[in-house]
């Protein structure tokens, strides 16, 4: 019952809002769910300014005080950071990310990645999919020319660009990618090469926290789950 009441009191607050003129719902977004966030954002009743970076650019940046309402993160640490020193409250998974690789010649498998190649991942410090990109050429013991790149969407560019032979993405990317996609091909990375890729989000402290709420809300409802699965995510 306090649960109802808490969103019915967010949404109250959001109608207030809109009635006297709503300023954007500031999201800091995983640049990974680029293309999951375009499905649903529609569906949420509220203007939103998504910016997207890698997981922990956005948080650095939260740290240093941009103002953001909602961090949509790739990772579940840097949000429990944020939670931990006061920043956000709210911590819940919204989307289970799966890695996949992209090659722009060839047929794309595990085996693929025993010739000289040039692949692309995001930075592994910054970004999660960089991580388990990373965890998964050491699980195989693949020997490949690694360009590291700023973030997902980055490594998904010099893929499809030909600057690298074959990038790490989220699987999300190329689901979005528009029919026929030639001469790209691409496999999912079976999940016990890497740590899973829980995503998670927070309300981040000292925003519009009512608007923030209700988005969490919105993300949790199962239209919009099942709209960020057919995206790619578990």
């Amino acid at each position: 019952m306090a649960g109802r009441l808490h969103r019915l009191a967010a949404s109250l607050a959001l109608l207030g809002a809109t009635v006297g003129g709503a300023e954007p719902l500031r999201l800091a977004v995983a640049s990974n769910f680029f293309s999951a966030f375009v499905r649903i954002e529609g569906g949420f009743p509220e203007p939103l300014q998504p910016a997207y970076g890698s997981s922990g650019l956005l948080h650095a940046q939260i740290v240093q005080g941009r103002p953001f309402d909602v961090f949509l993160s790739a990772d579940k640490a840097r949000p429990m950071a944020l939670v931990r020193s006061g920043r956000a409250v709210r911590p819940v998974v919204y989307a289970k990310g799966r890695l996949a690789l992209l090659v722009n010649e060839g047929q794309a498998s595990g085996a693929w990645l025993e010739g000289k190649r040039r692949v692309a991942i995001a930075n592994p410090q910054t970004a999660p999919y960089g991580r388990a990109a990373e965890e998964t050429l050491d699980a195989l013991g693949a020997l490949v020319q690694r360009i590291t790149a700023l973030n997902v969407a980055q490594a998904f560019h010099f893929a499809m660009s030909g600057a690298a032979d074959g990038a790490f993405v989220a699987l999300a990317q190329i689901v979005a990618l528009p029919e026929p996609v030639a001469p790209t091909s691409y496999w999912i990375v079976p999940e016990e090469l890497y740590a899973p890729i829980e995503q998670w989000a927070v309300v981040v402290s000292g925003g519009d926290e009512a608007g923030a709420e209700a988005l969490l809300d919105y993300l949790a409802e199962d239209g919009t789950q099942a709209a960020i699965r057919e995206a790619g995510y578990r």
